[in-house]
């Protein structure tokens, strides 16, 4: 350490000043005794101006210095401490200016600008340099950017040097160097000298961020007062409730005062009281909570609210307030009952229909099933749902029809709607699914919703109903069987019998006749009109037998077709026209009598109903299968009526070419005539459907 620089030793400035005054003292000394010794007392001093002689000398100097010294070392002291003070404080003033957030300007008593800090200079754009020596509003406070500037009476911040009194303004407008408005508050105060004011001071800043905050409070204060939720805002630290919103007053029943030094418990019904400080420490441990309870109302009635607290922590962690909002939930609890009963019904519904149901969504990844569902695959709740575990639970051979059936509906190809076999709980039951799936535009499924039904007794309904109308169709079978027989014979009989006994009737009258009727014309002409009576009833016959069993099927369908064709053309005359490119079939007598009766009660429909010009028939043999079609041009009908009546022609065609395992469909509306289509195969099929999806 320097002594000369601490405060126990003298100042070295103060020193050499001494010594200074040492040397002048000592010099003034040697004057003064050189002046005595010449001119009043020679050798006063010495007698001879050795060394010992200038000893009183020097010690009357440093006497002389020492008194200096001590009389000067504190008024230096304080001279410099003072020095010291003022030199820290302006340099403090010249940091404050400088690194000042607010704009800092100075004016003299004629409001001419005399500083500018660097703040002010940024805000406004202005340097010290562009002000000059303008007044104060020639340069920021205008009445706007381009008119002209506030007359010096009107100018709140040359008031200060006026009067005197301080000036304060929140909302002002400053103009900057470009043109711009800038919204400030400022102050400005007064310099008094001597009494005298000699200038002003102002301090601005910039209001743009404090409006926009203020903007926001106002915004979250409407939001808080118009919720529809409550809110309280509850202050840790004081222990009372700093906050509450008109909601949450109306709510419980009371107004906003009302509710003013209440405590949170207060609002809680007692059962949901006891568990209060578990939900509050939660709240404080994880920063946010939501919990359900019961509050109570001003009348004493009680609602349940949801509550969801929020807490507001310092950086040290410290919680600080608690922000909770509660909301009424009646409705939802009332609308979640009536959810839970519906869903309930819907339950028993689906176990009464044995109907599940299940919903996909592939964005989640969500696959749920609902409890019937589980039932119907007999699975365990909580097991993992997905494509797989549906298609483990399917007979091993119908998993591939399942598999590529799922994926034609997923790639739009079909609609998912198939019947299948399910192993469950090892018992093998059929099912119906059905879905409404939703594929993106590049071909990928989004989601899908639909239907699993347990139709293992509809299913074996079904196989009795089928072996029931198997055995009704093979008694119809053989009931017309045994009809054709019956008729065959019949005719037969009436051809071969009767027909006889009319030919050797009529033999006789004609012999009776030549032998007796040249004597007797009375007798011959009796004669004459029994064989004519012989020959028409010989010709009823014949067309009795005819329609019991047409003697042309024995040659064939086509030829019976063009015999029956021919007699229906003449007896209506409506045109009649057959393709049948091939002469012989080869059909066995069941199948073609069958095809025979249909295309005889399909032209009796034609004579009757249909007002038609025109009939064709097409006989044709194809990959086994007999095909016929006919064709009329007449008024035709509306299939979907017809259906509705007891149309007993159209029940047997469709009957004859079932028993043979084929199909007969009728194409027909009003004024565009009728196509019947007959499709019979030319083996034995069974009647069962050969395929198990259906």
């Amino acid at each position: 350490m320097n002594p000369l620089n601490s405060k126990h030793y003298p100042d070295r400035h103060i020193l050499a000043v001494t010594f200074l005054v040492m040397l002048v003292l000592l010099v003034l000394d040697q004057l003064i005794d050189r002046l005595i010794a010449e001119n009043y007392a020679p050798g006063i001093f010495g007698p001879d101006g050795s060394w010992s002689d200038h000893v009183p000398h020097l010690l009357l100097a440093m006497f002389g210095a020492l008194l200096f010294y001590i009389y000067f070392l504190p008024l230096a002291r304080k001279l410099r401490e003072s020095q010291s003070i003022l030199t820290e404080a302006l340099h403090k003033n010249e940091l404050i200016l400088k690194h000042a957030g607010e704009g800092i300007y100075g004016l003299d008593n004629q409001g001419r600008m005399t500083f500018v800090n660097p703040a002010a200079e940024r805000m406004l754009g202005y340097t010290q340099a562009d002000m000059g020596k303008d007044l104060v509003n020639h340069i920021t406070h205008r009445e706007n950017c381009v008119g002209c500037s506030l007359p010096i009476e009107e100018c709140s911040i040359l008031a200060a040097c006026r009067d005197g009194a301080l000036q304060h303004c929140d909302d002002a407008i400053f103009w900057r160097k470009d043109g711009r408005p800038l919204d400030v508050q400022y102050i400005s105060a007064p310099i008094l000298e001597a009494g005298q004011i000699t200038g002003a001071v102002v301090v601005f800043s910039d209001n743009t961020a404090r409006k926009q905050n203020e903007a926001i409070l106002a915004r979250w204060q409407q939001i808080f007062d118009h919720a529809e939720w409550g809110v309280i805002v509850y202050s840790v630290e004081a222990g009372q409730i700093e906050l509450i919103n008109p909601a949450f007053a109306r709510m419980h029943g009371y107004s906003v005062e009302e509710l003013s030094g209440w405590s949170v418990a207060e609002f809680f019904v007692e059962e949901s009281r006891a568990d209060l400080p578990r939900h509050i420490q939660k709240t404080h441990e994880t920063g946010h909570h939501i919990w359900e309870a019961w509050h109570m109302r001003k009348d004493g009635s009680r609602f349940p609210v949801q509550i969801d607290a929020t807490a507001v922590k310092d950086d040290a962690g410290q919680v600080l307030y608690r922000i909770v909002n509660v909301q009424d939930i009646t409705e939802r609890r009332r609308a979640e009952d009536i959810l839970r009963e519906s869903e309930a019904h819907l339950a028993r519904a689906q176990a009464q229909g044995k109907l599940g149901s299940w919903w996909l969504d592939i964005s989640n990844d969500v696959l749920e099933w609902s409890a019937e569902c589980y039932r119907i695959f007999a699975l365990s709740p909580d097991t993992p749902l997905n494509f797989q575990t549906f298609l483990d639970c399917v007979h091993p051979d119908d998993r591939d029809y399942v598999d590529h059936s799922w994926r034609t509906a997923v790639a739009g190809g079909a609609a998912y709607d198939i019947q299948h076999r399910i192993v469950s709980a090892g018992k093998i039951k059929w099912v119906r699914e059905r879905a409404d799936l939703e594929v993106a535009e590049d071909g990928t499924l989004v989601r899908g919703v639909g239907t699993v039904q347990d139709i293992t007794e509809l299913k074996q309904h079904e196989n009795e109903l089928l072996r029931s109308r198997k055995s009704l169709r093979e008694l119809a079978a053989h009931h017309e069987a045994v009809r054709e027989a019956e008729r065959t014979r019949i005719a037969r009989e009436i051809h071969d019998e009767l027909g006889q006994y009319l030919t050797a009737l009529r033999m006789d009258a004609s012999m009776l006749g030549i032998r007796f009727g040249a004597d007797n014309p009375e007798l011959e002409r009796q004669v004459d009109g029994m064989k004519k009576t012989i020959d028409t009833t010989i010709g009823v016959v014949r067309n009795l037998a005819t329609t019991l069993r047409p003697g042309a099927l024995d040659m064939g369908l086509v030829s019976a077709a063009e015999w029956l064709l021919s007699g229906f053309e003449e007896r209506t005359r409506i045109r009649c026209h057959l393709y049948a490119p091939q002469e012989s079939l080869g059909l066995d007598d069941e199948r073609s009598t069958a095809a025979f009766r249909i295309l005889q009660e399909s032209l009796t429909n034609v004579a009757r109903y249909a007002n038609a010009a025109e009939v064709n028939v097409r006989i044709e043999l194809a990959d086994g299968v007999l095909e016929m079609d006919i064709r009329d041009d007449g008024v035709g009908f509306d299939p979907m009526e017809v259906r509705s009546r007891k149309t007993f022609g159209l029940l047997g065609m469709r009957e004859r070419a079932l028993q043979f395992g084929g199909e007969s469909n009728i194409d027909s509306a009003p004024g565009s005539g009728t196509i019947v289509r007959i499709r019979i195969p030319c083996t034995r099929e069974t009647l069962d459907d050969p395929h198990p999806y259906w």
